[in-house]
């Protein structure tokens, strides 16, 4: 028998199992299980099975595509109801905690560092995973390009590997402490108690109809808003923040039509359908087997890199009295990306942390590869 059983491009076959692990998420929310853990962790965890079950791969052209079409289009879908007169007094101090976050990454990349031998290329690891853990992937491989870690194929394989695995857990925690009743009593959250107080579901979910003009309308505006934010990149010379620009264009359509965007159903819920998908992608990614064997040092190191980040997180969220929804989502932004904060926010509902999230996320995105050479350099 050929392992994985649906091969890397078996697109039909791949697009089969993510599609029902979509679904699947969406169905356990209905589920006592679903409402504890969230469908967005299910999710992860099913992609996780599938993949280390060999039953998928661990890397194939429709991971790819994910990537590079799925989450682009989900953005614009997420954001055409952000009206940012609503949003921004709403957003408090969350510019605050991406400081705290961002300095929680940094104190535990050293840490770790200091308590990890990895080594003599160590501190190339720790660059290029601190800046995977600001930004995203996108700042890894930028990273691994500039301090030279891409020269050694096994070692950036295994940091690789480290990284998704914590990626898929880490989002997982996060979740699970926004359910956590002694944390939110000893972090107030007027979000996470507005959520458990009222018995009212949001808009969008109260009228579930198929309406395709609208539905066609917002695909045929997110795929404008994707064309449109990667031409502008490239022709200003910053092809791989495109997502910033797609950002802004989602935005600006929301808010120079708020009133035509907000009659129109069915978007938010498609675009976190395409989340689904990418979070049962993220799962699939993570390789139990190639960290076991060749990067649990570096898995440690990353261990203490996040334990320390959340623990700064929350400690900052307590001192400065931060919001713990909005603490909880600029962490996912800072330590995964926007693309999984948004859809964190959204599977729990904090509808007016969509947007903030993604802004903040693509801050990370220019900053990680700044603070990402500084760490290479200064651990050296």
């Amino acid at each position: 028998m050929t392992l994985p059983l649906i091969s890397a491009d078996n697109i039909f076959g791949l697009l089969c199992v993510f599609l029902g692990l979509a679904a699947f998420g969406f169905w356990s929310e209905r589920t006592r299980i679903g409402e504890w853990f969230s469908g967005v962790m299910i999710a992860i965890f099913a992609g996780m099975v599938c993949a280390n079950l060999r039953i998928v791969p661990f890397d194939s052209p429709f991971h790819d595509m994910v990537w590079a079409y799925v989450v682009p289009m989900a953005i614009p879908l997420l954001l055409f109801k952000a009206d940012l007169r609503k949003i921004l007094p709403e957003s408090g101090k969350m510019a605050l905690a991406f400081i705290i976050a961002t300095l929680g990454t940094i104190v535990g990349a050293i840490v770790g560092f200091a308590l990890v031998n990895m080594g003599p290329s160590g501190h190339l690891v720790a660059g290029a995973l601190g800046a995977s853990w600001i930004g995203g992937s996108m700042n890894f491989a930028a990273i691994s390009q500039m301090n030279g870690l891409s020269n050694d194929g096994t070692l950036t394989a295994a940091a690789a590997a480290a990284d998704n695995v914590m990626a898929a857990l880490f989002i997982a925690f996060l979740l699970f402490l926004s359910g956590v009743a002694w944390l939110v009593r000893f972090i107030p959250s007027e979000i996470i108690q507005r959520q458990l107080d009222t018995t009212e579901k949001p808009e969008e979910e109260k009228k579930p109809v198929l309406d395709m003009p609208a539905l066609t309308l917002q695909l045929f505006l997110a795929a404008a808003c994707c064309f449109a934010g990667y031409e502008t990149a490239t022709l200003v010379g910053i092809p791989k923040y495109g997502v910033l620009f797609i950002t802004i264009y989602a935005l600006l359509i929301a808010n120079v039509f708020p009133r035509q965007m907000h009659k129109l159903e069915g978007g938010f819920t498609l675009g976190m359908f395409f989340m689904y998908v990418f979070f049962g992608v993220i799962g699939a990614a993570a390789d139990i087997g190639l960290m076991v064997q060749t990067a649990m040092p570096i898995f440690f190191f990353v261990f203490i890199m996040a334990a320390i980040h959340v623990a700064i997180v929350l400690a900052g969220a307590k001192i400065f009295r931060i919001d713990l929804a909005e603490a909880l989502i600029i962490s996912n932004t800072v330590a995964v990306g926007p693309g999984t904060s948004a859809a964190m926010a959204a599977g729990k509902r904090w509808y007016s942390l969509v947007t903030p999230g993604i802004m903040f996320g693509v801050l990370g995105y220019a900053v990680a590869n700044f603070v990402g050479i500084v760490l290479t350099e200064f651990l050296a």
